[in-house]
């Protein structure tokens, strides 16, 4: 169960898994969600949108920071750090592996990244200077504002003493995370890795530069129904937030404490459109690239891949190319746009749809694409899976996460039986 596949690099096991989603906290109450085909998106509460075109996000409601940190720590941190210091301890306790935590601090590695940090901070403290100045800035501005403090954080709170990572690739940031996790783990440098990433993105500057590139859906109306990949009626994607973490450990670790790996990361690949900032290859040549490679890192095989958690942002620039890297490399695999549901958390997105991944390994179960009503004219025609779909035989998985700039990142998850 533990060997490394004959033509793979060596692979690491997932044994644990938090989430703080707009599907729920907790990565079972995310799954169940997303199995029922449950949607997160809604009017936005963090700000006053009426005077934006798009009303929706998908929040993380309910979220209770104190419920997992202090409250004086909490409140010196920004929201994306809080996100993920909550998805970080989730995936500890979850993986049952505190004690190793304290015992060697040192083989416990963190890489926690994000796409852009504290935007909220950044915003408020802005007008804070605009309108009362310098002098009554907070002290706490840096720590909270910069992108590696989520995982500074939770490395504090853990006591965790091995490298410490913050990829900042936008959107491919949590595919990054757990790419760069799988390396750690190769390399030896750490027994442990806590990989992820964390996203608040929704506030009023952000939403008034997306609304401004016109990338956004408007369907204020209809907000369950707004985000919806591959669809002909789709407007654009639903801005996001959340956080995704997942313990990553060295076979011969999990082995030697007894744990019960839900699945493993075999491989990752990844590639650069050099195209344009913020629109992929139209022939998704990236991507394709991205997935052959991760299917040459993980020692897997074309037929070993049946299912694809596609980036799928519900816009048109991004969705039509996917489909056609997927229709030439992989036409027989099963495809979920998971964003439909939980909109689109930008860095922390490729973390949340990793658990997905693993998930839909250990429970032989695809989840849904909700909201594909009619396909798209500038989408190949796929096996969409629009319910919850039982696979028994399922072996290997892929994660595609698309980011600005051109950057692509595929990971590969495969099942340990």
């Amino acid at each position: 169960m533990t060997e490394a596949p004959p033509d793979g690099r060596g692979h690491a096991l997932v044994t644990g898994l938090g989430a703080v989603t707009p599907l729920g906290t907790g990565a079972e109450n995310f799954w169940d969600a997303a199995l029922h085909g449950k949607s997160g998106i809604g009017e936005i509460t963090l700000f006053d949108p009426s005077p934006f075109p798009s009303h929706i996000a998908g929040e993380c409601w309910g979220f209770d920071p104190t419920d997992f940190i202090k409250k004086k720590d909490a409140r010196r941190m920004d929201r994306f750090a809080q996100l993920g210091v909550a998805a970080g301890l989730q995936a500890v306790e979850n993986a049952g592996i505190s004690e190793t935590i304290q015992r060697t601090p040192e083989r416990v590695a963190i890489v926690l990244g994000t796409g852009i940090g504290g935007l909220s901070t950044w915003e408020r403290e802005y007008q804070v200077l605009h309108e009362k100045g310098p002098g009554r800035v907070s002290p706490f501005l840096i720590t909270m504002m910069v992108p590696n403090m989520a995982a500074g954080q939770l490395a504090i709170a853990l006591g965790a003493k091995g490298p410490t990572q913050c990829p900042v690739l936008a959107c491919a940031t949590g595919g990054e995370a757990v790419a760069e996790g799988l390396e750690l783990i190769r390399r030896g440098d750490a027994d442990v890795v806590i990989a992820g990433a964390a996203e608040a993105p929704i506030t009023p500057l952000s939403m008034a530069g997306f609304c401004a590139i016109r990338a956004i859906s408007t369907r204020n109306d209809e907000p369950n129904r707004a985000s919806r990949p591959f669809d002909a009626g789709r407007d654009g994607f639903v801005m996001s937030e959340g956080a995704g973490a997942m313990i990553l450990e060295s076979p011969e670790h999990a082995e030697r404490r007894g744990a019960e790996p839900l699945a493993r990361v075999a491989g990752y690949g990844r590639s650069t459109d050099a195209y344009h900032v913020t629109a992929p290859d139209i022939e998704g040549r990236g991507v394709e690239r991205a997935m052959r490679l991760a299917l040459e890192d993980g020692g897997l095989s074309v037929d070993d891949i049946g299912h694809v958690n596609a980036h799928a942002t519900s816009t048109p620039t991004g969705d039509g190319p996917e489909t056609k890297a997927i229709s030439r490399f992989l036409p027989h695999a099963a495809v979920s746009g998971t964003k439909s549901m939980t909109g689109h958390s930008f860095g922390a997105v490729g973390a949340m749809e990793g658990i997905m991944c693993a998930l839909a390994l250990n429970r032989k179960v695809l989840p849904p694409t909700i909201n594909l009503e009619e396909l798209a004219e500038d989408c190949e025609p796929l096996d969409y899976v629009k319910e919850a779909r039982d696979v028994p035989d399922l072996k290997a998985a892929l994660s595609n996460s698309m980011g600005f700039g051109g950057h692509n990142i595929v990971v590969a998850f495969a099942g340990v039986e």
